[in-house]
């Protein structure tokens, strides 16, 4: 009897937990019974709901919006295709490749029960969206937003992605990453089909980051002669009671709360921190805070072998050991004397090495990668582990896995880590300005802009005309590059080397370090004019080339 009694009891907290599990997470719950109510849940998918959706599932969820819609008169003019597919004769993909919500994937198949990536969904969604007769197709209904992983979505899903951003549908996964790559969930395909059913159920987006809260401004600058001051968002002069500078400086740079400061030429130079008045007296900025965003070192005008570790929102700390490389994704290596050893941004050991620079020299380095010399041989030091010697001077890459290697004098290559060649040689200068995008040097007026991954196979995406060589590109900070072309061409790429569109400018496009800049993923041109009669003027493009008004 006991045993009998046990069993039930087993039985029951079993189906119990079971129909828990096949519960919405809290944050659908609402909305997929919103989206129930409404008829635009297929009963074959309203379970299972953390289970990835395949293809035709969200072609599924996708038809019951588009006849929902129907039914309500909000169709545009639609024009149906034939389509048909050698693995799928699904009545909902059919309807949907129909009318151009989603695509085959080559030689006539599908794919059904393909798993759904975010990316693609944000592409599928926004083609459901232009079915609508009131649908918003405006420069600003699809304004770019940079997320942190910007990088990684395809050229083909960007404008998908920046719709279903900008209208509420599709916002992120948290720490502002979208996770173009990730599978896409049951529950959250029924909410995001029930935000694009009706624009009540939408999310609003998060606000764009603000302009930067204080500006440089230069009053003089020439040869031996620089003049500057500080402001803030609101144009009022800073700094001005600070000690005998009347706020006025030889150098200023900006990292977060901080101002590295230098009050004349030849001067001493200090930290202050904006928010809170604090001075460290006697450090200069790394020039690589300006690259890395959020952490960066401060060296002792005294003693340059001694830093600190400075933080964009005005923190900082004391670090023992003496710096050797830039800060890069949170990382850095120091020299103990007689080992080194790569920290996080929390001064925690990653790696250490018996390496003592008495008797190797440090040739280049950045994050926790390094490149050692002695006696003309050359080995790169990657996650704590030796790499290739060679006899070549190699230069570490900052975002990229590869290395630049000068072969034969000044002639340069691209390597692996492994010492495999990847390119062809270039005469007198290879330089790394993206991730996987280099710029080589052609003749004396001509550049070629190349894109090789660390498995090779690479690629020639522009040749340029320059009169100097080329600095770095300008980039949104998430992949996407922007390069003059021609006099008024301005022509913007991601880091697959795919081309996003070209901008038509109405003057011709000055210094591309000045003069082409990004401003919240879009792409700012300005013309300084020469005077009265040649006004300065400016624009404000998306990628894809169309001016934002």
């Amino acid at each position: 009897m006991k045993k009998w009694i046990a069993a039930m009891l087993a039985a029951c907290l079993l189906a119990v937990t079971a129909g828990a599990a096949d519960e919405p997470s809290g944050w659908a719950r609402e909305a997929v019974q919103t989206a129930r109510e409404a008829g635009l849940v297929p009963e074959e998918l309203d379970g299972a709901y953390a289970q990835p959706v395949t293809r035709a599932e969200f072609c599924a969820l996708a038809a019951a919006v588009y006849h929902a819609w129907e039914e309500q008169s909000l169709l545009g003019e639609i024009e149906k295709n034939t389509v048909l597919f050698t693995d799928c004769t699904d009545g909902d993909v059919l309807l949907c490749a129909s009318v151009g919500i989603v695509n085959g994937v080559g030689s006539g198949r599908f794919e059904p029960d393909q798993p759904v990536q975010r990316q693609e969904a944000a592409a599928m969604l926004h083609r459901l969206g232009m079915l609508r007769a009131d649908y918003d197709g405006s420069v600003q209904g699809r304004l770019p937003h940079v997320f942190a992983d910007g990088a990684d979505i395809s050229s083909w899903a960007r404008t998908g992605v920046n719709w279903a951003y900008r209208h509420g549908i599709m916002t992120g996964t948290g720490d502002n990453a979208f996770d173009p790559l990730g599978k896409y969930t049951r529950e959250q395909s029924i909410a995001t089909m029930l935000r694009i059913y009706d624009a009540q159920y939408a999310v609003i987006p998060p606000a764009e980051q603000a302009e930067e809260p204080y500006r440089v401004v230069t009053d003089a600058q020439g040869v031996g002669v620089s003049q500057m001051h500080l402001e803030d968002e609101d144009g009022n002069r800073l700094l001005t009671d600070f000690r005998d500078t009347n706020g006025q400086f030889y150098s200023i740079q900006l990292f977060g709360d901080w101002a590295a400061l230098q009050p004349t030429a030849g001067g001493d130079a200090l930290l202050y921190q904006l928010k809170t008045g604090e001075v460290l007296d006697g450090y200069r900025l790394d020039e690589a805070a300006l690259i890395q965003s959020d952490i960066a070192w401060a060296r002792s005008t005294k003693d340059y072998r001694q830093g600190i570790v400075v933080y964009a929102d005005g923190t900082w700390r004391a670090q023992s050991g003496t710096p050797l490389t830039e800060w890069y994704r949170d990382r850095a290596i120091v020299d103990d004397g007689g080992s080194v050893r790569a920290i996080d941004r929390d001064g925690n050991t990653l790696w250490s090495m018996n390496i003592s620079l008495d008797q190797v020299e440090l040739y280049s380095g950045i994050g926790d990668r390094m490149v050692i010399e002695r006696d003309g041989m050359y080995c790169p030091v990657i996650d704590g582990k030796m790499g290739t010697v060679s006899a070549s001077p190699m230069r570490l890459n900052r975002w990229s896995n590869t290395c630049i290697v000068q072969e034969n004098g000044y002639h340069y290559a691209l390597y692996d880590f492994s010492g495999n060649r990847l390119t062809q040689t270039y005469p007198n200068a290879m330089d790394e300005v993206g991730q996987d995008i280099y710029v080589c040097w052609l003749s004396d007026t001509e550049y070629a802009y190349i894109r090789c991954t660390e498995y090779g196979e690479p690629q020639t995406l522009f040749t340029v005309s320059v009169s100097q060589r080329p600095g770095k590109l300008p980039t949104d900070g998430a992949g996407v590059y922007a390069l003059k072309t021609g006099e008024q061409t301005v022509t913007c790429f991601d880091r697959f080397g795919d081309t996003l569109g070209t901008i038509q400018a109405p003057f011709v496009v000055g210094d591309i370090d000045t003069d082409i800049m990004f401003e919240n993923g879009c792409i700012r041109l300005t013309y300084r004019g020469s005077g009265l009669d040649d006004p300065a003027q400016t624009a404000l493009y998306l990628p894809t080339g169309e001016q934002v008004e």
